[in-house]
């Protein structure tokens, strides 16, 4: 027959969980959806030095970064072209 400690020990030691391991839900919980993001692709261009230069100062400016300023440039045009 074991001891009285390593009874009560060997009790603590499967209680880890404490009050919300004996308490379940009634009803199942459900994890918001996580809006699905856009694969990126990583693509070399050479543009002039001025285009740049202009499109960083804007960037700053606006408080986004060249990458930001470069997509959103992109996607109005596109707007503008595509049908």
């Amino acid at each position: 027959m074991a001891n009285k400690k390593d009874l009560k020990s060997s009790m603590a030691a499967g209680m880890t969980g404490g009050l919300d391991s004996l308490i379940q839900p009634t009803a199942p919980i459900q994890e918001p959806e996580q809006p699905q993001k856009e694969k990126a692709v990583h693509c070399n261009f050479v543009i002039n030095q001025s285009i740049h230069t202009r499109l960083k100062t804007l960037a700053i400016r606006k408080g986004i970064t060249l990458k930001e300023a470069i997509q959103e440039a992109a996607l109005e045009y596109l707007d503008k072209y595509e049908e």
